[in-house]
């Protein structure tokens, strides 16, 4: 029987183009498309600027553009600039249970702009990223909640959690096996490039969910692991030799990786004939944690439908799972953007106030004395049924917010988040997806670059190089 890398390996070193489903191939464009419009948006915070100086420290010859500039450098050192651009307001795409994307798309981007790729091979590549990086995840062990339901208990309520360390470090190893199609690796090569993306993995951590204020480390490093990447396929590409077995036996990478236990079946079953990543990407509409998304949208309803003011809210009261009702979810000490992509008080008066999405995390804006006043009207509370829902509807996050005006009160309840891949109403749209790109460079792109790159990455897979689009997102 062959060993789990060497399946691994035979899938990727098999998969063509032509072998992709329309949908793989849709939602591979929008999730390109998706990353380098907040890549760009995110050139204005300390963590891309921090990314675009290491990056011109790490210098090399100039081979490939970070996005929204007129700067260039080596493969390796665009590729760790855009991966921290791209998460720097966290407004970026996640796949169920990683937050992958910007840590698989930019070393197949500027490797592609380096190699004289096509949108094709761009495609092909960010599917193979995005599909491994979910399997690896859940072949790992994840977070496991644990709820008490012993008869005479109350039913659904925590009473203890398995902490996990995140999973999202294994997309080195995906996306390491995606950027190696773009330069067409042969199979030894290959083999060897998913040994040293296994070695580059970085170990996982978890206290960043715990710090207040919260540091920049949140969950990987996306420029580090896009630089791993690079380095992963270049090294190997020059004859590196890695074990070529890194995923296989008792001491293999999850061992070290912090899970307790591997199940590789999980990772391989239907790998290639059932596109997992279908059903995990999630679009955000708005640049603050995925957890915080759902408070928002039923607070925009409120707001939009009956038309009311800043000024005319009282109070927000927020009803929502217990680990939001507290901790840094509940900061009013908003210090950077970090802090302010965590912090509910903050996004709610930023929404409040009608403050532009793309805007929402500017240093102005941050210390906008509006913003700071309407905080203090925002409270949040855990919802008292929270459990019990997630028990018979796993995967919902139960949430209720209300506002009151001096006249009326206003109440809207939600259990999903928009940007889900299904139901369909929940959806982000293609014209969404556009239309926040848009939002999210107009202010750094010309109009005419703005237009000519999403009629290129409309239709990407007709694209014969990808400096064409490199040179629309760039300055």
């Amino acid at each position: 029987m062959k060993s789990v890398t060497k399946q691994l390996l035979d899938f990727v070193n098999g998969l063509k183009y032509i072998d992709l489903t329309r949908e793989v191939i849709d939602e591979s464009k929008r999730m390109i498309f998706d990353c380098i419009g907040v890549a760009i948006a995110g050139l204005k915070t300390d963590k891309g600027r921090f990314g675009l100086a290491m990056a011109n420290r790490l210098g090399g010859a100039p081979e490939a553009a970070i996005w929204g500039t007129n700067a260039r450098a080596s493969c390796g050192a665009a590729a760790f600039a855009n991966g921290e651009l791209i998460n720097a307001l966290d407004y970026d795409s996640l796949l169920f249970p990683t937050h992958a994307p910007p840590a698989i798309i930019p070393a197949s981007l500027v490797l592609a702009e380096c190699a004289g790729g096509t949108g094709k091979d761009l495609i092909l590549s960010t599917a193979i990223g995005c599909e491994l990086s979910i399997r690896l995840a859940k072949a790992i062990r994840g977070e496991k909640r644990l709820f008490e339901t012993e008869e005479g208990s109350e039913i659904g309520k925590i009473v203890g959690t398995k902490h996990s360390v995140s999973v999202v470090g294994v997309a080195v190893i995906a996306g390491a096996a995606g950027a190696g199609k773009v330069i067409k690796l042969n199979e030894p090569k290959m083999a060897n490039a998913i040994g040293l993306a296994a070695h580059f993995t970085p170990i996982p951590q978890a206290r960043w969910k715990s710090e207040t204020p919260m540091p920049m480390t949140k969950y990987i490093s996306a420029g580090w692991a896009s630089l791993g990447e690079v380095f992963a396929v270049q090294l190997a590409d020059m004859g590196y030799i890695a074990d070529t077995m890194a995923l296989d036996g008792e001491v293999g990478l999850w061992r070290f990786f912090g899970g307790d236990r591997w199940n590789p079946s999980i990772l391989l079953e239907n790998l290639g004939r059932e596109w997992k990543m279908l059903k995990a990407v999630e679009y955000k509409p708005y640049p603050c944690c995925r957890h915080l998304h759902i408070a928002l949208d039923c607070f925009y309803k409120i707001i939009e439908e009956n038309q009311v003011s800043s000024e005319d809210i009282k109070s927000v009261r927020v009803q929502t799972q217990s680990s939001i009702a507290g901790g840094l979810y509940m900061n009013k000490q908003i210090r950077d953007h970090v802090s302010a992509q965590f912090s509910l008080p903050y996004v709610i008066a930023a929404a409040a106030n009608g403050i532009s999405l793309a805007e929402w995390q500017n240093p102005d804006k941050i210390g906008d004395p509006r913003i700071l006043r309407f905080m203090d009207k925002v409270y949040i509370q855990p919802h008292p049924d929270f459990s019990k829902v997630q028990i018979q509807e796993p995967g919902s996050n139960m949430t209720v917010v209300e506002v009151v005006t001096e006249s009326k009160a206003f109440k809207e309840e939600g259990k999903y988040p928009r940007g889900l891949p299904s139901p369909e109403f929940l959806r982000m749209t293609d014209a969404d997806i556009i239309k926040k790109f848009r939002d999210n460079v107009s202010k750094v792109l010309p109009r005419e670059k703005v237009d000519r790159a999403i009629s290129l990455m409309s239709e990407l897979e007709d694209v014969k190089k990808i400096s064409e689009i490199v040179e629309q997102v760039t300055l």
